[in-house]
């Protein structure tokens, strides 16, 4: 009876105790939905028989993530005490149309992080999350372009290393701000999780990550560079071991109120950072596609973006964008010449959590395949709650 007495006392006092401590946990999310259409038209060089060959086709249907990637996650903070507060995050990607989980099929491809938060010293977290790049082009362009992925697209273009990699076994460190200034610096024992990576021998039989960023932040206008590399795993083949890929970002943006525009540069070196492949399953140009992290000795590639956001009222936004993308070699690739994407587009709030959006963009030269052009045209419907 004692001992009943003693374990239901242990038990209130703790529960007690738990209600006491301030904390909260908030569960959050998106959907992005719609229709898309993608046309391939043009003549081009078989990099294997040397033969020209034209391509004509098309595709039309449903479209997940046309603006924003679907999600749902879990974020959490507790009060420590003395200004400390132990936070994590839970986040989960899908594919609208059919419910699948994306980034590999993990639960919380995304994100999944726990850490400490100070307002003095700073934040730092641990475990899958993006890279130091991706988060200030992110802040850099603010809520003005509506999370579009204009500066994304699945045509090899654009920011390579700020187009949302994400590195796995991450820990992660940035300052609070100061007078406007931030900084950011990461290490990834492994960007892709392996049984090494679990255990903690042969590290060198990983592929490892460095980040770090330096952002300005005051005002109308906003400022950042940033680094990433990666050291290939030795498990890899010679000639990828071979490179050390390396990428160096700067960016800016000024907002007028009446418009904004945002300008970035990203050169690329011995290899790839975008989680975007390169091809489609048609093979135009002779590749398939290229995994998230490439490697590839000699590689080179300059990418410019200039975006402009046009506030329409308190209705939406009107979007600009022009991306080019200057390679190399054809080793990775397939083809070497430069690329370049025009976009428009427009979203219109039906509420503050809800909105229709559409774009338009032309590309030339498809994949860096010299004589290529693409038509994208795609709509559809954004909820967040």
């Amino acid at each position: 009876m004692k001992e009943l007495l003693a374990a239901t006392t242990t038990t209130l006092v703790m529960q007690t105790a738990t209600a006491q401590v301030p904390a909260s946990i908030t569960l959050y999310g998106l959907m992005d939905a719609g229709m898309g259409y993608t046309r391939l038209s043009g003549a081009y060089k078989d990099p294997a028989t040397g033969r020209t060959l034209r391509v004509s086709k098309s595709r039309l249907g449903a479209l997940s993530g046309g603006a924003s990637g679907p999600r749902w996650g879990l974020r959490g903070k507790e009060d420590l005490g003395d200004g400390l507060h132990a936070v994590f995050q839970l986040e989960s990607g899908f594919d609208s149309r059919n419910g699948r989980s994306l980034q590999g099929g993990r639960l919380f491809g995304r994100q999944a992080t726990v850490g400490l938060l100070n307002a003095r010293w700073g934040e730092l977290r641990l475990g899958r999350q993006y890279n130091a790049a991706t988060r200030y082009l992110l802040d850099m362009l603010g809520p003005a372009f509506g999370g579009f992925s204009l500066l994304h697209t699945g045509y090899g273009l654009g920011m390579s290393s700020a187009s949302f990699p994400r590195y796995d076994n991450q820990i992660f460190y940035q300052t609070p701000s100061m007078g406007g200034i931030k900084a950011a610096a990461g290490y990834a024992f492994s960007v892709n999780d392996t049984r090494n990576a679990e255990t903690g021998y042969a590290t060198a039989n990983n592929t490892r990550a460095i980040t770090a960023a330096l952002q300005y932040a005051r005002g109308p206008l906003s400022a950042f560079l940033g680094y990433d590399q990666l050291n290939a795993s030795r498990l890899l083949s010679a000639a990828q071991a071979a490179a050390t890929p390396r990428a160096y970002i700067i960016g800016a943006s000024y907002d007028f109120t009446a418009l904004k525009i945002a300008v970035a540069y990203n050169r690329v070196a011995d290899g790839w950072f975008a989680g975007r492949s390169f091809r489609d399953g048609g093979r135009v140009g002779g590749l398939a596609g290229t995994p998230t992290y490439a490697f590839s000795k000699g590689l080179r590639s300059n990418s410019h973006v200039i975006a402009l956001a046009v506030p329409t009222g308190l209705s939406g936004h009107a979007f600009a964008s022009w991306q080019r993308t200057d390679i190399n070699t054809s080793r990775l690739t397939g083809g070497d010449a430069t690329g370049q994407t025009y976009s428009l587009g427009y979203s219109h709030n039906l509420s503050k959590r809800t909105d229709l959006y559409a774009l338009v963009s032309h590309t030339r030269n498809w994949a860096f395949v010299d004589g290529v052009q693409a038509l994208d045209a795609y709509a559809g419907l954004r909820h967040r709650f």
